[in-house]
């Protein structure tokens, strides 16, 4: 059971992925009229689609024992950080403040860093910081200022 979610988009992000998808199939169809290389246009439609459906959304999910970090598909965007590798957060106002090694990034109301005891700082940005602080302080995670 998850302590918290959330699925952070952003309309105008979309949108602007949607040029390069529907320009991939355009170039699809073109090589399908000239009736050479149609499948390795398809092979490039679909992985280059797969992966900007993916970085569309970032999903946000903390239970008792990871945070995890997903795309919308999480088959290249992902990440999970084990609660018991926590050695501290931090957390910044809007969606440019915060820094990590691995960084999840979509406009939103602020971010949070994870620095682990083993690794890089992972940060992402979330509309909730505060529920999210709460939830980490909650589990045993010490806030840094």
């Amino acid at each position: 059971m998850a302590l918290y979610e959330e699925t952070l988009t952003s309309r105008a992000f979309q949108i602007i992925m949607l040029v390069p998808i529907l320009s991939m199939f355009a170039g699809l169809y073109a090589t399908y009229q000239a009736g050479a290389g149609v499948e390795i246009m398809l092979a490039a439609t679909v992985g280059v689609t797969v992966l900007l459906l993916d970085v569309m959304a970032i999903r946000i999910e903390i239970d008792e024992r990871e945070l995890r970090i997903r795309g919308i598909l999480g088959l290249v965007v992902r990440k999970t950080v084990p609660i018991e590798n926590m050695a501290s957060f931090q957390v910044g106002e809007g969606w440019t403040s915060c820094y990590g090694t691995i960084h999840f990034n979509l406009p939103a109301r602020g971010c949070v860093t994870i620095h682990q005891k083993k690794g890089w700082t992972v940060s992402f940005t979330t509309n909730h910081p505060d529920e999210v602080a709460a939830v980490l302080a909650t589990l045993g995670v010490s806030r840094e200022p």
